[in-house]
């Protein structure tokens, strides 16, 4: 896997948490349609096509979907917004989710607030909850809930069969933030119960930005409005004046327009790579690395705020202040070792291709500072 990821050669990149780097896989197929498009223009139009319907299958795969399910959006903050906006609330309602999310799984919840939507948020305790602590706050009005499957800053990853069950009971629609897990950990968007779901490919997928997947249940897809109107969401029938402004009968209703074409294919080639090598052993070897990791830098001394164990591919180091992480964190660099300032913390996030010498590396860089 090292041989496929180039950055290998440059630098120890433990930062996926904040974008993974592009395999030359995905890259030389975002170069050839490049090139394509450089020399033929849309002569093969047909077969960029193709090639979306084929996303479509490896995103479904990846996740446990049907290909009918996904749409392929520009980032996770547009799906989940997609959600928020679209679902047909009453004011008096409520949506639940945590305070140790992202802003992409924040901000829309409690802008809701203008439309009389209440957004409940659970209390995690040191950094963790469980999904009786979400049960606690559901009563008749709940709609939703959402949740990141793995916390931004720490690595906390959600229990999201148990919290899927919770909802099930409850008659509640689960939505989830899956950006930091996809890639990295299996999903199973049926296991966990799971109606909607967005997660752009930049991070644990190690693709483009600006492609990302939204996938909506089949069973609940009626019960989203479609936000956006364009020329590619409609059964047109094959025209273009006076078409038709009936749906399209699966989730690329919620695709407005013109798709990123390159992204597609960068996207498509990178998640891929991953159904082929195994999203399980991807996920044993990134949870082995991690452990070394927060094992390791324990040993020198560090508070690792990630809980344990370690069920993510983030590895959370506190420093002794704030001024020490600004200049661990430059002096990590200095090294070329790359991670990530997050919330008062040293974030480490090692995938896959990272391997023991490079964890080891990253100690003995720290421990000498």
């Amino acid at each position: 896997m090292r041989d496929l990821f180039a950055i290998s050669a440059n630098l120890i990149y433990f930062n996926n948490a904040a974008l993974g780097p592009l395999s030359r896989r995905a890259t030389d197929a975002i170069e050839s349609h490049a090139r394509d498009q450089r020399d033929f223009g849309a002569l093969h139009w047909r077969q960029w096509y193709a090639e979306d319907a084929a996303l479509r299958r490896s995103a479904a795969t990846l996740i446990g979907a049907q290909p009918s399910e996904i749409a392929i959006l520009k980032n996770t903050s547009e799906g989940l917004s997609f959600v928020a906006e679209g679902f047909r609330w009453r004011a008096g309602e409520n949506v639940i989710t945590t305070d140790l999310e992202f802003p992409s799984n924040y901000t829309p919840w409690k802008r809701l607030e203008r439309r009389g939507v209440e957004c409940r948020i659970v209390k995690s305790d040191n950094g963790t909850y469980a999904a009786e602590d979400i049960e606690r706050l559901i009563d008749d009005h709940t709609r939703i809930v959402s949740v990141s499957s793995v916390a931004f800053h720490h690595g906390f990853a959600a229990d999201l069969v148990a919290i899927g069950e919770v909802c099930r009971r409850r008659n509640v629609l689960f939505c989830v933030d899956a950006i930091q897990s996809i890639g990295a950990i299996p999903m199973d968007v049926r296991r966990a119960n799971i109606a909607f779901l967005s997660a752009d490919g930049h991070k644990w997928m190690c693709g483009p930005e600006g492609a990302s997947i939204f996938y909506v249940a089949e069973e609940h897809r009626e019960r989203l409005e479609v936000l956006e109107s364009g020329w590619t969401n409609f059964d047109r029938k094959g025209k273009f004046l006076g078409c038709s402004t009936d749906l399209l009968p699966d989730s690329r209703r919620f695709e407005a327009g013109s798709l990123n074409t390159n992204g597609v294919y960068g996207l498509r080639a990178a998640i891929d790579l991953l159904l082929e090598i195994g999203v399980d052993d991807i996920h044993a070897e990134v949870l082995r690395l991690a452990t070394k990791l927060a094992d390791g830098l324990e040993s020198i001394g560090y508070e690792i705020a990630t809980p344990r164990p370690i069920a993510s591919g983030i590895v959370a180091a506190r420093p002794k202040s704030s001024a020490d992480l600004l200049r661990l964190h430059l002096a990590l660099e200095q090294e070329k070792i790359i991670c990530a300032p997050r919330e008062g913390l040293l974030r480490f996030s090692p995938h896959a291709y990272n391997d023991d010498a490079e964890v080891e590396r990253v100690i003995e860089v720290l421990h000498n500072l």
